[in-house]
């Protein structure tokens, strides 16, 4: 695929996207000194480029009584599998997204449920009716993520977004609650009136539960899904396992993930390993500085690093698998 070089203006656009895509485009135009006519413009531009793929919305599953997220990594005895497996969990009530790995293992899944009970059903199903075809696995369990703007891009102030702390409480939907977010759950970017026409609610109902949604942090935020290859850029996942795991640690960690230009995700596991980091990069000496800063922040720690290359960043995402 042909790269489309982005203009500095673009960069700025696309990261605002990715952190918050519903953000009214006056703002947007206000705080990039273009019109918003411009704005519209250039958003439309990416679209036709398949620069944007979709967009999705950004939910604390803790708080819809789903505790459990799991990153599952599958290994397979033959490459052909892993179409056919990736078919086969795709209408899962319980998968959030897929990717295929460039290494170590040959595919990624998303999943989340609501306890121990429902994870292991759901494991131990999936090993047993797919035993000839999966050769091992890990599961990666977070129980504190969050996710970053695209800072590479020149947008460093945002807040980052908590995708999910363990066991807050639940939040009980209503009916046109979860008829709204099934709308934005396919196409998060949905007018107003639009979703109004689809679910017979009215806007101002529409707006206000939105609004409570986000205020319950429930909804934290919706964003745009990019094809980042189109503008040059390719992910990879950084496996880290720290000895120590102390709480000043963990913060260092954090830290670390915050100002750490390329990083885009973060999360803490229970297990081996006990650290997750997401970034993008341009090529091999973006990877070669993020590790010698990470060596150099635990140069008195025993520290374990492992890279996982993706093939994208994911595909076929469900954010709401369970509506």
């Amino acid at each position: 695929e042909n790269e489309v070089k982005l203009k500095p203006t673009d960069k700025t656009r696309v990261a605002h996207l990715y952190h918050n895509s519903r953000e009214n485009a006056a703002k947007i135009a206000r705080q990039l000194h273009i019109s918003r006519e411009q704005v519209a413009y250039r958003i439309k531009k990416f679209e036709s480029q398949n620069i944007i793929k979709g967009y999705i919305p950004l939910v604390n599953y803790s708080r819809l009584g789903y505790h459990i997220i799991s990153l599952i990594l599958f290994k397979f005895n033959k490459q052909s599998y892993v179409k056919e497996f990736k078919e086969k969990i795709k209408e899962s009530k319980n998968r959030i997204t897929t990717v295929e790995s460039l290494a170590k293992c040959d595919l990624g899944a998303l999943f989340i449920f609501k306890n121990e009970k429902e994870r292991n059903n759901y494991i131990s199903e999936i090993l047993s009716s797919h035993s000839s075809e999966i050769s091992d696995y890990w599961i990666i369990e977070p129980y504190f993520s969050e996710f970053y703007p695209l800072k590479f891009l020149g947008i460093k102030k945002l807040q980052p977004h908590i995708f999910h702390e363990y066991a807050t409480k639940e939040y009980k939907l209503d009916e046109k609650e979860k008829k709204i977010l099934s709308i934005l759950n396919k196409k998060a970017n949905s007018r107003i009136v639009d979703i109004a026409k689809e679910t017979n609610i009215s806007p101002e109902l529409i707006v206000y539960k939105i609004k409570k949604l986000k205020e319950e942090n429930v909804l934290i935020t919706t964003r745009a899904y990019f094809n980042m290859e189109k503008i040059g850029y390719f992910y990879s996942v950084i496996l880290i396992n720290l000895h120590n795991l102390s709480k000043q640690n963990q913060e260092k960690l954090r830290l670390f993930a915050r100002e750490m230009e390329y990083v885009d995700s973060f999360m803490l596991m229970t297990g081996r390993p006990n650290c997750y980091i997401q970034i993008f990069h341009k090529d091999i000496s973006d990877v070669h500085k993020v590790l010698k800063d990470l060596k150099k922040i635990f140069s008195d720690e025993s520290i374990t690093v492992e890279i996982l290359p993706l093939k994208n960043e994911g595909e076929d995402v469900n954010s709401l698998p369970f509506l």
